[in-house]
């Protein structure tokens, strides 16, 4: 009952939204919050019952070729407690940012029907199930990529919708050679025994298909073109896309594949792991150093998430159990400091009107909450204590270095030195150079707070800076679920 009641409810309060629509702003706005926090309780109270010995399976439909169902596992409930925590902040984040803006029964329905999308995937215990959310969270996306009805939004939207339902398409495929191979399709702990004996031919074009697939909505170069463009979209979309949903799907189709589908040590014996660190490392830099080129807040935002996502791929991929929690951690603190960020630029961007990364120069006096925000979860991005992100950064380096590969460590450090490079100038430019003048077009005193947002857009702001510090300082509560992860994807006890 409860994974039905997590699969169904958004779509009920997206009909509900789209029945409403103007008539009542306050009920409609319920509709928007209430699948997300019952989503989020249930998640949790599941999350309990599976790190305690509990099981909870959903059977929608089960042909032998054809079945959609759903399972809790480790994997899955942790996965989504970060999606939905993180979708409650959104949902009220969008209350002030979207206050103003047009087609808001469109944007608010889009945005609940994709927690459905992300809750399907994770859950998901076949992949034709998987498929089938992957799929529709694409296409849920579409709309809100699309939201400002610009030609740049629409060229953004065409990029968007060409790149991920291609990399669809290649999963779809891989899905079919999988089950004709083996007659099966299910996410099996330790891999589907029934590939060990296929021919290197047969396992290459899979992990070619599926590495395809995942790689476009996780920014591996060269399929990574289309989230920077994206950025067209309201800034709470950004934030989704890069904290949320649709990246960490693309990294989450990489686990499955990698210890569900292959299972760890065929993955290691046929050297794929190896690839991915190799991929995901090039991708590192490449991310890294676009990032300097970028004018644009988000544009710089998305470059960044393009080079962290890596991250977590250098991480799971790895033989090491160190350097797999690393890779474990950094989904989850990755989301909260790049959530924020993007909260942060939105802040910036409707408040003072501008965009530009060279005219930051003493923004820190009209918003210092949000800049202040804004520094400490670019530190964790860097990879500086006290903030979270160098938790997960740390694991995965010494991973490495304990198995004589020193080569990804290095590209870590090597990333965070070009990090640095992007995000000090206009920090220190908001903290300590003057204001240039025409920089800002401030709105009236619309929180109470001088220039700060509202405080339905500060809240999440503050909520989850104060997350990435908590766990860079006490980071022991990811860890008490990431460990029955890795138990159950590889039978070893961290």
């Amino acid at each position: 009952m409860e994974l039905l009641i997590i699969i169904l409810l958004p779509i009920v309060g997206t009909i509900l939204i789209c029945t409403i629509g103007k008539k009542s702003k306050l009920l409609r706005n319920a509709c928007v919050l209430v699948p997300a926090v019952v989503d989020f309780f249930l998640v949790a109270y599941l999350a309990w019952q599976v790190t305690h010995g509990g099981h909870y399976s959903l059977n929608l439909v089960d042909l032998s070729f054809f079945a959609i169902k759903f399972e809790a596992t480790a994997l899955s409930v942790y996965m989504a407690l970060s999606m939905t925590f993180l979708w409650i902040l959104t949902d009220v984040y969008s209350l002030g940012y979207m206050e103003h803006e047009h087609a808001q029964t469109r944007y608010y329905a889009c945005l609940t029907l994709n927690i459905t999308a992300a809750m399907g995937i994770v859950f998901a215990s076949n992949l034709i199930t998987f498929f089938i959310f992957f799929e529709l969270l694409t296409v849920a996306v579409y709309p809100l990529v699309i939201h400002e009805e610009t030609e740049e939004a629409y060229r953004a939207g065409i990029m968007y919708g060409v790149y991920l339902l291609t990399g669809g398409a290649a999963v779809l495929l891989a899905t079919v050679i999988l089950y004709n191979v083996t007659g099966t399709m299910y996410f099996v702990p330790g891999g589907i025994p029934e590939l060990a004996s296929q021919s290197k031919t047969t396992l290459t074009v899979l992990f070619i298909l599926f590495t395809l697939g995942f790689g476009f909505k996780a920014g591996l170069v060269p399929f990574h073109s289309w989230l920077p463009n994206a950025m067209v979209a309201p800034t709470p979309i950004s934030a989704v896309l890069h904290a949320v949903a649709v990246v960490n799907v693309g990294v989450f189709g990489f686990i499955r594949v990698i210890y569900n589908v292959f299972g760890a040590e065929l993955y290691q014996k046929m050297g794929f792991h190896h690839i991915v660190a190799i991929l995901a490392s090039v991708t590192i830099i490449y991310a890294a150093v676009m990032g300097l080129r970028q004018k644009e807040i988000k544009r710089m935002l998305a470059f960044s998430t393009i080079n962290q996502l890596s991250f977590m791929l250098i991480g799971i991929s790895s033989i090491s159990m160190v350097s797999r929690m690393g890779g474990f951690l950094h989904i989850y603190f990755h989301a909260i400091m790049k959530i924020t960020l993007f909260y942060c630029a939105g802040a910036i961007i409707t408040q003072s009107g501008n965009k530009y990364l060279d005219k930051m120069g003493g923004l820190a006096k009209h918003m210092p909450i949000t800049m202040t925000c804004f520094t400490i979860t670019a530190i964790g991005i860097i990879g500086l204590p006290p903030v979270c992100g160098w938790v997960s950064k740390w694991y995965m380096m010494e991973g490495y270095f304990a198995q004589g590969e020193p080569i990804f460590p290095l590209v870590l450090i090597l990333s965070g030195i070009i990090e640095l490079g992007f995000f000090a100038p206009p920090i220190m430019a908001a903290f300590f150079k003057e204001e240039v003048p025409g920089s800002f077009n401030f709105k009236q005193d619309t929180s109470k707070l001088g220039n700060e947002a509202p405080w339905t857009m500060l809240l999440p702001i503050v909520v989850v800076a104060i997350l990435a510090v908590v766990f860079g300082v006490w980071g022991s509560v990811p860890h008490y679920l990431v460990k029955p992860v890795l138990a159950g994807l590889t039978g070893q006890v961290f």
